[in-house]
């Protein structure tokens, strides 16, 4: 299809005499000092490769004898374009990198010939593992833990080479045939998310979306009215994060907060989050943070947070001994008229700006009375030696959230009747944990309807008969990653709506700290509910889950093609329209007028 709308990729052999001299003056005056061919000796240790590194493997022949072989590896420049466009009369022509360092490889070995050639890419296992309990300095022990993790296992060699050539990888990296993967297209192909960003083709580019803000949020010149009166579910991408961010510089700046009380796990850079935090301790407020240090991939940057908050003044955490906190909770307190109250943010995503554009996640604000005491509390769990008993309101895990699941379960399986069966649906990243499961068969065995919104990996096998005929599986797959997790159950009629930070897998239900939290205010609920409804109708980026464990692309028949994210935006849309012309415009910000 990208050939057809003129983007294509061209191999060295491909280009006509302009882009070979193109390609040529490149390699010359811009990769060749990049290089640094490094010979495979027997009487040399191999050195480290790095993981998900692309690197050239160069067979190397001396010219007078040419049965001694020896061979090389080039590492392909992460710091350089992947996709190199070319001079052509239309279109966006492209070579790969390694196709140029290929064809150019004889500059590497001048005096040697070079024969064949392959590509390869290791990624090392990510695990690694920290004695939390040492009295020592958490931080520091991740650094050093991290720095030992560039020589971790190999897990996976993807190979695109003869087989010659394969064979001589697999012994020198000591590889065994199961981790390896042959591949002869390309490797890495998230690289192609370069084109996106190519000049022209706009008419095969979605537009770009920008979120909505919450007007009744962002136009509230009292925050703390607003939310004293309602609880607001904020729904990201489509409405903004700035809704959270907001909330946590008023509470910074705001002489009658008191305390901020928050756990981190993905933040990313230059995050206007901690830049509230750190203003809040500057101000004088008792700023509690939980950052978890052992959040994968985010490690440094999370260390580098938890400094800088140290800095100015808050009290650091680093997570729970022998658990991940993957919970997402900030609790402003603040002195008021009648006494001290408490204002609440869970979410079901990350406290993260930029993937709180691309992701679909959940924010709920609230100043329940019940819910803002339950979260004091799991504060009290996480950072001191407080038992997480007596919850009125919310869920915890690794201790009450897979019982409270597969109570509710049970519920619904024990109330369905064949004229009022019970109906569950719920919404995740991913279902592996078999306890749920089986619950989840039993209750289909006995009627009740089980819809799930399974994005990742599912291991429930849904439609099979006298097991699961009862439950349907779906996955949407789109623009945005769908990473919200909410459970519905009927219960005969009175409805339950949960939100949550948790999927059913058992590293979340026994080995992270996680929340749910129940969704109980009649509009916010019923939003809830018709969103998980809007999922099973998407007839265009919906994949059902078959009994035999593939999948199968939804396609419209005789109905409208329905496509939810596409939907949601221009619901958002709408919305924010109408909102914006019922405001009264007192609310809005005013000039002065001059005299």
């Amino acid at each position: 299809q990208l050939q057809e709308a003129g983007i294509i990729r061209l191999t060295p052999q491909a280009l006509n005499e302009k882009q070979q001299s193109y390609i040529k003056n490149l390699f010359l005056k811009e990769l060749l000092p990049l290089l640094t061919p490094i010979a495979i000796r027997d009487d040399h240790p191999v050195p480290v490769l790095s993981s998900l590194s692309l690197y050239l493997v160069v067979e190397i022949m001396v010219f007078a004898q040419p049965s001694t072989r020896h061979y090389a590896l080039i590492e392909i420049p992460k710091n350089y374009p992947r996709m190199i466009s070319l001079p052509a009369d239309k279109g966006n022509v492209f070579i790969l990198i390694e196709d140029i360092v290929s064809f150019f490889a004889q500059e590497l070995f001048r005096g040697f010939a070079v024969g064949q050639y392959g590509l390869i890419r290791l990624t090392r296992a990510a695990d690694f593992t920290v004695d939390e309990e040492k009295d020592e300095d958490l931080a520091k022990m991740m650094s050093e833990a991290l720095r030992s993790r560039r020589e971790n296992a190999i897990v996976r060699l993807e190979v695109a080479a003869s087989d010659e050539m394969c064979d001589f990888l697999k012994g020198l990296l000591g590889v065994e045939d199961y981790k390896i993967c042959k591949n002869q297209s390309w490797f890495d192909l998230k690289t192609i998310a370069q084109i996106a960003f190519h000049p022209g083709f706009d008419e095969l580019k979605r537009p770009a979306w920008r979120p909505c803000a919450v007007s009744e949020i962002e136009n509230s010149r009292d925050l703390w009215e607003l939310l004293r009166q309602k609880d607001i579910l904020v729904h990201y991408p489509y409405e903004s994060f700035g809704a959270f961010t907001k909330f946590i510089w008023a509470a910074a700046e705001d002489p009658d907060v008191l305390a901020i009380k928050q756990t981190l796990y993905r933040t990313g850079r230059y995050s206007t989050v901690i830049s509230a935090l750190e203003k809040a301790a500057e101000n004088g407020k008792q700023v509690t943070v939980l950052v978890e240090l052992k959040a994968r991939f985010d490690e440094e940057q999370n260390i580098g947070d938890a400094r800088r908050l140290e800095k100015a003044g808050a009290t650091v955490l680093y997570g729970v001994a022998g658990f991940k906190t993957h919970a997402k909770a900030c609790l402003v307190v603040r002195r008021e008229i009648d006494g001290i109250k408490r204002y609440l943010h869970l979410g079901t995503g990350n406290y993260n700006e930029k993937t709180a554009k691309i992701y679909s996640d959940l924010g709920f604000f609230t100043s329940q009375e019940e819910i803002t005491r339950d979260v004091a509390s799991f504060f009290n769990v996480i950072t001191g030696f407080s038992h997480p008993s007596g919850f009125a309101k919310i869920e915890m895990a690794p201790y009450g959230l897979r019982r409270k699941l597969l109570r509710l379960i049970l519920r619904e399986r024990v109330q369905s009747t064949e004229g009022n069966p019970g109906l569950i649906i719920a919404k995740m990243n991913s279902l592996v944990d078999q306890e749920i499961i089986d619950a989840l068969y039993r209750a289909s065995q006995k009627g009740v309807k089980i819809r799930l919104n399974v994005r990742g990996i599912c291991c429930l096998s849904p439609g099979v008969k006298g097991l699961s005929e009862n439950i349907e599986v779906v996955s949407v797959v789109d623009m945005f990653l769908e990473h919200s997790r909410i459970f519905y159950f009927y219960n005969n009629g009175d409805e339950e709506v949960y939100l949550s930070s948790a999927d059913w897998m058992p590293r979340n239900l026994d080995r992270r700290i996680e929340l749910a939290v129940p969704v109980e205010d009649k509009k916010n609920k019923k939003d809830l509910i018709r969103l998980l409804a809007l999922y099973f109708k998407d007839n265009v980026k919906a994949w059902t889950l078959l009994p035999n464990g593939e999948y199968k692309k939804k396609e419209p028949d005789s109905e409208k093609k329905f496509r939810v994210q596409e939907s949601l935006c221009q619901q958002t849309l709408q919305l924010a329209a109408a909102l914006e012309k019922s405001v009264p415009l007192e609310l809005k910000p005013q000039k002065p007028k001059k005299d």
